[in-house]
């Protein structure tokens, strides 16, 4: 069975550098898109550090939230997972 198993009292959170954000307005739009993403718990869009974090509530789907954030109009890269 797979680390990565459906454990609500383990979320799972990893961290995407998310470019071309340029105001708070950019930070909201990338907050939404991935906050619909199934599975996510919370997020939250640092735009000073280009930096969104993302909690997921059992199996982390990042490739959904990659997709989220370019269909909002912006580049990311995963950058740690823990």
């Amino acid at each position: 069975m797979s680390s990565l198993s459906s454990d609500p009292k383990n979320p799972k959170v990893f961290s995407v550098r998310v470019e071309g954000m340029a105001c708070e307005s950019c930070v909201a739009r990338v907050e939404k898109a991935i906050s619909v993403t199934p599975g996510v718990v919370s997020v939250s869009v640092d735009l000073a550090a280009k930096r969104a974090n993302v909690v997921f509530a059992g199996v982390p789907d990042i490739a959904a939230v990659i997709a989220a954030i370019g269909e909002a109009g912006y580049e990311c890269m995963v950058e740690n997972a823990a």
